[in-house]
């Protein structure tokens, strides 16, 4: 199973990269992520985020779907039109997640 950070694991990590105090960087922290929120809130169609070095962030319209079929019930719903998240990894980020993994260097040696 894979790891999952928290915003106070990055805050601490920020603080120790940086040499502040946590509480200093958790406010930095909480400063960025709520600008972020802020700014993928705002009443526009398309908003795309760019931070160089790590990824862009986009808002994108979806279309309506007048014929979705619900599952269970198998009854056809209609699906209004809304807004959908994308991030797109930068360069620098993009080559570190292309690099293989040892499992998959190895396709019989079982994960441990």
């Amino acid at each position: 199973m894979g790891v999952t950070y928290t915003k106070k694991d990055v805050a601490r990590r920020t603080a120790e990269a940086v040499g502040e105090k946590i509480y200093l960087t958790e406010t930095l922290v909480d400063g960025f992520f709520d600008t972020l929120r802020e700014m993928m809130s705002e009443d526009e169609e398309r908003i795309r985020i760019e931070i160089r070095n790590f990824g862009v962030f986009e808002v994108k319209p979806t279309k309506a779907k007048p014929r979705a079929r619900n599952p269970r019930t198998n009854e056809e719903i209609y699906v209004p039109p809304r807004k959908k998240t994308h991030f797109k990894p930068g360069k620098l980020l993009r080559e570190v997640l292309k690099k293989p993994l040892d499992s998959w260097d190895n396709p019989g040696k079982i994960a441990e």
